[in-house]
């Protein structure tokens, strides 16, 4: 009971500061597990999940306990208690805990409305709805489950089985995808103090994520500008493809996370990458037709990818979308020069929005007669994918 104790109160400070002072909830919880180096993985498991959970339904909670949206930082243990009721569970005897009912959080959801129930908020429901039509209710229930761990295999260091078998010896437990290269993590254990990763082995990547960088169409050899790195997790999905043959710019305007990359590239074995931060237009300028493939995986609302960032739900403003489109558009309309003629530009997103994704691929064509639409790509989880929710667009410019 101790040991349940220490967990939950853990968990209210970490939901105090994930919903209170806007901090990210990766963040907080990475932080908090640090704090606790004696819990087990039992114990770790329970409090990811559970923090997760209760961010990812907070709204239904709290419409539950009050029949309002309004949480103040004194009511989170109740938060906790309603979401333990609302999952089947029993409460402990807490005094924290008082006064709660599963009949009286059932009472009020009865009174809820549809973005209550599934807890988004209005602005954010009727957009998507809007956007999306009749095919909106079932994303919504898509992006609510919880999200999986997937791995990408390093194909320039190992394979597949010679991984799952490495795992395996450390009590983790994996299972293949039909997505070449892709796993599953079924069985959970210290992943990344395990030996495959710190020799480079695999890379931890969503497998919806995975196939962004084959539409480029790579082939050993190429000259690739990967102009939205970050922290590169495509960079190095796209050196693997390409047998660490040819040349990456991986680019970003954050050296901090420039460096990151650095860091995975050498482990990864990945040696014919370099990186560049964007300081400027003239940075892009300077670069017109020197590539044969480029990859814009642009800044975006990141609605596609809520179940494994549920506190985006509730940080993101319908107006930072507005704003992120018109930054996609310059970056489509800018960066895509970059491309030699003959060669291929890949626009991505992890936005389940056809405003951030089709359309703007839509109103780029129609203002670049020298580019055509070879491929698109469009994950919606709920409807054609168990993955998170990713869009892609293969654009060709056409030869002079």
């Amino acid at each position: 009971m101790f040991a349940e104790r220490q967990c939950v109160e853990t968990q209210i400070i970490a939901l105090e500061q994930i919903m209170f002072t806007e901090q990210y909830a990766d963040k907080v919880i990475e932080r908090s597990l640090a704090e606790q180096p004696y819990w087990d993985l039992s114990t770790r498991h329970v409090f990811v999940t559970q923090t997760y959970d209760i961010i990812r339904w907070w709204r239904k909670l709290a419409f539950a306990l009050s029949g309002s949206d309004e949480v103040q930082p004194t009511s989170i243990w109740h938060m906790w208690g309603a979401y333990k009721l609302l999952d089947g569970g029993s409460l402990p005897q807490w005094p924290e805990l008082d006064g709660l009912s599963l009949q009286h959080l059932e009472e009020n959801l009865a009174k809820a409305s549809d973005a209550q129930l599934s807890s988004y908020p209005d602005w954010l429901w009727q957009r998507a709805e809007r956007e999306l039509a009749e095919q909106w209710p079932n994303v919504a229930q898509g992006l609510n489950m919880p999200a999986k761990a997937y791995l990408r295999v390093n194909t320039l260091k190992a394979e597949t089985h010679k991984v799952q078998h490495a795992l395996n010896e450390e009590n983790i437990v994996t299972a293949a995808l039909a997505l070449e290269h892709a796993l599953e993590v079924t069985q959970h254990g210290h992943l990344f103090k395990s030996k495959a990763f710190s020799q480079g082995w695999f890379e931890m990547q969503d497998a919806g994520s995975q196939q962004i960088a084959p539409l480029l169409d790579l082939k050993p050899g190429l000259r690739v500008a990967d102009a939205c790195a970050g922290a590169g997790g495509k960079s190095l999905h796209i050196a693997a493809l390409m047998q660490n043959k040819g040349y990456i710019l991986s680019m970003d305007i954050h050296q901090h996370k420039l460096d990151a990359l650095k860091k995975r590239a050498k482990r990864s074995g990945v040696h014919m990458l370099e990186t560049r931060v964007i300081k400027n237009s003239k940075t892009i300028k300077r670069l017109k037709d020197k590539f044969d493939r480029v990859l814009l995986d642009v800044p975006c609302s990141g609605t596609g990818v809520l179940r494994r960032n549920p506190d985006a739900k509730w940080h993101i403003k319908n107006q930072n979308i507005d704003s992120l489109r018109e930054l996609q558009s310059e970056i489509l309309q800018r960066y895509s020069q970059m491309c030699k003629p003959g060669g291929r530009v890949v626009y991505a997103t992890c936005s389940i929005l056809p405003s951030e994704n089709q359309q703007q691929v839509q109103a780029f064509l129609a203002n670049n007669p020298q580019f055509k639409l070879v491929e698109e790509l469009h994950l919606l989880p709920g409807i054609n994918s168990e993955f998170d929710g990713f869009y892609g667009a293969a654009l060709e410019r056409i030869s002079d």
